[in-house]
Formats: structure tokens, sequence, C-alpha cells
């Protein structure tokens, strides 16, 4: 079995870290945008990488549909969270604005 020597795995806290230093610090958000963003993608993916929906295919921690828009992103899009991190704080910042307006829109209609 070929395995990607170079692929990077990374614990939930670490994924969380690392979206934690982007929205404060790239994005200028709150801490209450970074709050409602755990909440959100808990309900999404649980923030697991892998997470795949069997019945749309989105997948990944934001749960992209199609997945391939993360490709941009980083050629390990289906496992990395940091690619996937990136490619949905600026899914939301472009459709939404901040994770908290994201998660007003994911309570009202269980889809962001």
């Amino acid at each position: 079995i070929a395995t990607n020597v170079n692929a990077k795995t990374y614990s939930k806290a670490q994924c969380k870290s690392y979206a934690h230093d982007m929205v404060i610090k790239k994005y200028h958000w709150t801490i209450k945008d970074y709050n409602n963003l755990v909440k959100l993608w808990n309900k999404e993916s649980g923030w697991n990488a892998k997470a795949k929906n069997r019945y749309s295919g989105a997948c990944g921690i934001p749960q992209a549909y199609p997945c391939s828009k993360m490709k941009k992103y980083g050629k390990d899009y289906r496992t990395n969270c940091k690619v996937q991190i990136k490619w949905g704080l600026n899914y939301i910042k472009k459709r939404y604005k901040t994770p908290t307006k994201a998660w007003k829109h994911f309570k009202k209609k269980h889809w962001y």
C-alpha cells in the first residue's frame, strides 16, 4: 500500500487552535465569531477532516460541496484540516461576512 509520507495529520485540538489563530489574527474577527465557528463546524463535521456526507458528497470540516472546491488550497484537501479551514473561512467571509452570521443562517436553515 502506497502512502503519502508527507501527509499531515492533526488532532482536533490542533485544528481548532489553527482556526482560532486564523479567526483572530488573519480575519480580525472576535472570540464570539470563533466560538460560533466551533458550534457550526461541530454540527457540520465534528471537526473531522475526513468527514463525508454520504448523501451529498460534501466533505471535510467545513463540508465543502463539491469537495473538490478545496483543491486549490492544497493537494491534500481531503485530509488536511489546515487546508480545509483556510477554504472554509474564506467561504464564510465571502458568503456571510462572519462566522456568527454563518451560524445564525445555519440555525435557521440547517445548512450554510
